[in-house]
This record gives structure tokens, sequence and C-alpha cells, in this order.
């Protein structure tokens, strides 16, 4: 009898500590299976949101991200789509409502978050060249590319069944850009005027270029051949004169819809793209698209080291006092005006070239040279053609839990 009682007690024994086993090998295998849930959902999370980093313009200052994206943010153009991540995560691993308490306490987070911030190391143009994962999300960090690199540290935390899973990589954007041709005349407008009764330089064809440049008009009605070039030959107004009419010069002067949309991709790409009903707060930039410059002001912009390149689409521009302005204008004049669509008075001066679609003139006449050739007007006149970013080599890895 004793010797039964000790051997089952004995089996018994064993059995337990066997079941004891499995079960806890059961429940660490379903702890690495939520943990490996955790990290899916942070790395779709992580690429959802470098994808959309591709699709929405670079942040800017102008277009800074949000503080930071989760299931309850989506459905902007700089967060990811909850919908598209919620496909592939169905199961109850990722349902955080399942569990409305962690086994240490807390409500359990989104199933996702992302967040998004220079890697600016504080200074105008150095970089962290590793993610500082000391330094807290709600420390302020820049949102946008504030030293202008092109590069943004993605972070992407994903949790599933209280379990958090937390990655990172460092974004680069490349930009394909395509030169644009643009006719390198002075002026291109349907007709000019000088105002200045004068016997000074007006329009400088030359400038510091080893030749002088035309100043083409088209003399399309209402303008006739006989007001569409108002200025006095005889006083060296425009000087050297290359003055002549082209009325087999196309509406666009310049660039065709398609490279105005390669030009506006990349005024949006560097923050300088200013929508209808907005007033750009400069002109300086080396690529400036403005839809409606109706009530707007213009001032000094760029330099003559760095010329810049500026469209607007609607509106007149008028430019007085000691304003300057280094780069090409270039007038869409979607109004349809055959009026002044450019005004240059007191010494106002435009250093490089001046384009005029449709019927539209170029009113110039002050105390000095209003229009000024310069070739820089012309250097790096792009338009970006496809703009996407990607992870950077060598940058992505996982930190500790509660980084």
């Amino acid at each position: 009898m004793v010797a039964a009682i000790l051997l089952t007690a004995t089996m018994m024994a064993i059995g337990l500590a066997t079941a004891s086993y499995v079960d806890g090998q059961q429940a660490q295998s379903g702890d690495e299976r939520v943990r490996e849930s955790a990290f899916n959902v942070a790395e779709a999370a992580l690429g959802a949101q470098v994808f959309q980093l591709s699709r929405a313009a670079w942040p800017t200052a102008a277009n800074p991200l949000p503080t930071a994206c989760s299931p309850s943010t989506s459905g902007t153009l700089t967060c990811p789509d909850a919908a598209s991540l919620a496909e592939s995560y169905k199961t109850l691993d990722y349902d955080y409502r399942s569990a409305p308490q962690c086994p240490r306490g807390g409500t359990p987070a989104p199933v996702w978050t992302t967040t998004v911030h220079d890697d600016s190391d504080g200074t105008p143009t150095g970089s962290q060249q590793h993610y500082n994962a000391n330094k807290p999300d709600s420390t302020p960090q820049p949102k946008y590319d504030s030293n202008s690199n092109d590069k943004m540290w993605v972070k992407a935390t994903g949790t599933a069944r209280c379990k958090q899973r937390t990655i990172v990589t460092l974004v680069q954007r490349e930009e394909s850009a395509e030169s644009l041709n643009f006719p390198s005349n002075v002026v291109t407008a349907n007709w000019f005027e000088v105002t200045n009764n004068g016997n000074k330089v007006i329009i400088d064809t030359q400038g510091g270029a080893a030749q002088p440049h035309n100043v083409v008009v088209r003399c399309k009605p209402p303008r006739t051949p006989q007001d569409c070039q108002k200025f006095d030959p005889d006083k060296g107004q425009v000087s050297p004169n290359t003055t002549r009419v082209d009325a087999t010069d196309p509406p666009l002067p310049g660039l065709q819809p398609a490279e105005l949309a390669a030009f506006k991709a990349r005024a949006q790409s560097l923050g300088t793209y200013y929508p209808a009903g907005t007033c750009p707060p400069s002109l300086t930039g080396l690529a400036v698209y403005v839809e409606d410059f109706t009530g707007c002001s213009g001032e000094s912009a760029n330099s003559a080291t760095v010329p810049g390149h500026l469209y607007i689409a609607r509106g007149t521009l008028s430019l007085g006092g000691n304003a300057g302005f280094y780069g090409l204008v270039y007038m869409g004049n979607l109004q349809g005006s055959s009026g002044i669509v450019v005004s240059l008075g007191g010494n106002a001066q435009i250093t490089g070239a001046v384009a005029i679609d449709g019927l539209g003139g170029l009113s110039a006449g002050s105390s000095k040279a209003n229009v000024v050739f310069d070739n820089a007007a012309f250097d790096d006149f792009k338009g970006t053609a496809t703009a996407t970013a990607g992870q950077a080599p060598n940058t992505w890895r996982e930190l500790k839990p509660g980084s």
C-alpha cells in the first residue's frame, strides 16, 4: 500500500511538473506570437508612413506634419490610411479594445502610432546621424525639414494585446528634376511701352552677357504694329535695340502645361507654392508658384548670386520704389488681360528676364534701367518630374520598449 501511494505521488508530481512546463512553453509561445504581431503592425505602419511622405508635399515650415498619426487621425494625406492597415490585421491580437486593461495597469495604446520629425541637431544645417531615443516625443522637435537636407526621422509603434514594438528609420527624399527650356529673351510679351521720355536706358538687353538678347512682341489684336512697341529708339531707351515683332510666337511664350506642372511640383516640394487666396510673404525662392496674385504686393526678392524663378498664374505684378527682383518673372495672365500685366516704376528693377502670356504687356519707365538682361535667370530652371522618399541605408533599428 505504501509503495503504491509513493508511486502514485511520484507520478502525479512528474505529471504536474510536465503540465506546468508545457503550460509555460505555451505561454511563452503565445507571448512571442503577440510580440511578433506587434512588430508586424509597427513595420507596416512605418512603411505606410514612408509611403505617405512620398505622396504628399515634402514637409516645410509652411506645411508641417501633425504631431503624431494613429487610427483616429487617419484620412489625411500625411498620415497612413487606417482602413488599409486594418485589412491586414483583423485577429484578436490587434484588437486592443478586447483588452480594456493591460496586466500592469493602464489602457492599451492604439494599435499603431507614427511620428515624424526632422533630423536637425538644433543648428540650421546640422543633422542627427543617429536617432536620439532618449528625447521624448513631447519634446518640441521640427515637424518639417528645418535644415533643408531632404531627410526626416520616422518612428512607428505597433501594439498587440498590450505588447509594444517600436522601430525607427531615416527617410531620405530624392528628387528627379528635369531642366526646362525657356526662350532667352529679355522681354517676351504681346506689347511693351516705355513711359519715360528721357535719354536713358530703360531696357538693357545685354547686361553682362556677351551679346544682347531680344525683346519680342507678338502684336496681336487689340494691339496694332503701331502701338505694340511704344518707346523712342533715338533716345536709347532699349539698348542695344533688339526689338522685333514675331506674330508666329505661340500664346505661351515659355512653358507648356506639362512643364508648368513639373515647375509647380518643384515649388510645392520647396514650400514656395501658394494656392489661390494666399498671398506669398515673399517672392524669394528658386521656384515660386503663385496661383493668384490679385490683391498681393511684391517687393525685393532673391539676389544677384542666387536668382530665382517666379510664375504667377493669375494677376498682375507692380514693382516700385527701390524694389529689385533677380531672376525670371513669368506671368501666366490667366485673367486674359490685354492691358498692363507687369508694371515697373521708380527705381524698381528686374535683373533677368520678363515673359507675359496672352495679350498682356509690360510698362516700364523710371530714373534707371527697369529691366536688365542676365543669363543667370535661366540657370537651374527646373521642374520636379518625380520625387520619392525612401529609407536611408543602414538607419533602420528597433528601440527599447518605452523609448
